[in-house]
């Protein structure tokens, strides 16, 4: 059976797209350190994670991807960002829909 949703189809992609890519307790703990602490290194979001950096740059490329998290390079060191006001917007969201301030960072820790 075929659902027809009309116009917002591209909408509609592109929102579970975005939606797939968050769903994962660690990809979500990183959006929330991020949106919390700013830009930070691999290295410094593993020592908050308690998380390895190979499967933290995993996820963190499929944010990326996503268009939710942003990378710049300096020297040895890439340091990521939330990537605009999309990210920031759907975490909030999230939040009320999860029924308050839902802390994965702190959970990870």
């Amino acid at each position: 059976m075929d659902i027809h949703i009309g116009a917002q189809t591209e909408t509609w992609d592109t929102g579970a797209e975005r939606l797939r890519r968050l769903a994962h307790p660690l990809r979500l703990a990183l959006l929330t350190l991020l949106r919390q602490r700013g830009e930070l290194c691999v290295c410094g979001i593993a020592a908050a994670l308690a998380a390895e950096q190979a499967t933290l740059s995993r996820h963190l490329r499929i944010l990326k991807d996503g268009q939710l998290v942003r990378s710049r390079r300096d020297g040895a060191n890439v340091f990521y960002s939330l990537d605009g006001e999309t990210a920031r917007t759907l975490l909030r969201q999230l939040e009320q829909l999860l029924g308050g301030r839902n802390d994965p960072a702190r959970r990870q820790a």
